[in-house]
């Protein structure tokens, strides 16, 4: 999956910010709740033909139960290509998972769509939608949390013509066709505030190229308030240099 489709299943769990941005999924709660966040988010990237930076933020809805959960997402970027600064929507992206929890083991799948909302020629999106099923699960231990989830990332309809040159876009790479996966732990510093770390990556199904991505972060809660902050590294494939991600989230 995109950093961004993890972003949004992250905000489908009604447990601590990041969560993704695991940006994977949190435990539910029993009763229903929806959930309204943002997030911002700046990077600096340098790939073979372009390089400069962007910032943006990305507002979220979600809805979920004890088993079930939808939510759905729209970036908006200021993009640095070349030297040429320009402005727009990224791909938008819809999302549902099944949870089913036992003790402390957490376990379900999860679909993330991608919609075409980006423009595809200035790097803004893929041109094309992308289906993005995953399987996730998770362990608590103590204080200590870990996660892993492994998924697998395609193209639908006629995408060649608008996609043949490996990764893309700028601003949230993805290969045609790929496999995801990830793996994250976590550590309760105290009651409302957590900190861990995650790497993250993809390889190709058929042509494209593989990329890796790390990050160290914390989420604390207040309330109904649950904000999250990671730095992220690219540490492979030129998905971006370096990048900054705040989360914040009203649950009521």
């Amino acid at each position: 999956m995109t950093m961004r489709a993890l972003l949004v299943l992250a905000l489908v769990g009604a447990g601590s910010a990041r969560a993704e941005h695991d940006h994977g999924p949190a435990p539910a709660t029993a009763s229903s709740t929806f959930g309204a966040g943002v997030s911002l988010f700046a990077a600096r990237y340098d790939q073979m033909l372009y390089d400069g930076d962007y910032q943006g933020f990305a507002p979220a809805l979600r809805w979920s139960n004890a088993r079930f959960g939808v939510s759905a997402s729209l970036p908006m970027y200021r993009l640095v290509e070349n030297g040429r600064t320009l402005y727009g929507p990224g791909d938008g992206v819809v999302s549902g998972q099944v949870t089913h929890q036992r003790d402390a083991w957490l376990g379900g799948i999860a679909v993330a769509l991608s919609v075409p909302t980006g423009e595809h020629r200035n790097g803004f999106g893929m041109g094309h939608a992308m289906v993005m099923p995953a399987m996730f699960v998770a362990v608590a231990i103590d204080r200590v949390r870990l996660g892993a989830t492994a998924g697998y990332g395609h193209a639908l309809g006629d995408a060649g013509s608008e996609h043949e040159h490996g990764q893309w876009p700028i601003v949230e790479p993805m290969n045609l066709s790929e496999l995801t996966w990830g793996a994250s732990g976590d550590v309760m510093i105290v009651h409302s505030v957590t900190a861990g770390a995650r790497v993250l990556g993809a390889v190709p199904v058929g042509d494209g190229q593989s990329r890796v991505v790390a990050g160290a972060r914390t989420a604390w809660t207040a309330g109904r308030v649950e904000t999250g902050f990671e730095i992220q590294a690219g540490l492979h494939g030129d998905p971006f240099s370096i990048r900054g991600v705040l989360e914040t989230t009203l649950r009521f």
